[in-house]
């Protein structure tokens, strides 16, 4: 089986007023050149953009409710290539497996998981392929590190890259209680 690793470096423009601040991952990948993770890319409300951009790569866009700098996937919609794309989740689901985010790109059906507690390593998987994501370092040194399995394209590559712009805790068990309780004081916040 084919088995090749991309990193992409964290950068920041904390240019400005804080709310045009901007962060993301930009690196080299190989085959499919220059790819750029923009978060957040705009804002909508209480709603925040991540995007991908590349050489190769289709652009994808992820918006969903705010939480920190990054979408989460609460009132979340993804695009890819600009054709929109249906995602399905059990949010009462007990194991990792069942808690996945469900897909369908350009006919082929996608699953992106955690692949440990920690909300640092998630892997994007479909038939034949996968993506292992691990975000990793501190500070200046923060990196993401793509280990693909298998014979994964540009449309692989970009959705793998932009969930790395998005807060995915709620896939996990422990991350949902956390989500759950931080959204829930950031809604008392507006009755005050």
């Amino acid at each position: 089986m084919q088995q090749h690793t991309y990193t992409l470096d964290h950068w920041e423009d904390r240019s400005g007023h804080r709310l045009t601040w901007k962060f993301g991952y930009r690196g080299t990948a190989g085959e499919f050149g220059r790819i750029e993770v923009v978060y957040p890319e705009s804002r909508r409300g209480d709603r925040h953009v991540t995007a991908v951009k590349g050489d190769t790569v289709p652009v994808a866009s992820f918006m969903g409710w705010a939480y920190g700098r990054k979408p989460s996937l609460y009132i979340a919609e993804l695009s890819v290539g600009g054709a929109g794309v249906r995602l399905k989740r059990n949010r009462w689901a007990q194991t990792t497996a069942g808690r996945a985010l469900r897909m369908q790109v350009a006919g082929r059906e996608y699953r992106y998981l955690a692949t440990s507690a920690r909300h640092r390593d998630r892997a994007l998987v479909r038939n034949g392929v996968e993506i292992r994501t691990r975000r990793h370092g501190s500070g200046a040194r923060k990196k993401a590190t793509f280990t693909v399995l298998g014979p994964a394209d540009a449309t692989d590559l970009a959705l793998a890259a932009v969930m790395c712009g998005v807060n995915t805790r709620n896939l996990t068990r422990a991350g949902a209680v956390r989500a759950f309780f931080a959204r829930s004081l950031q809604w008392l916040d507006v009755f005050q």
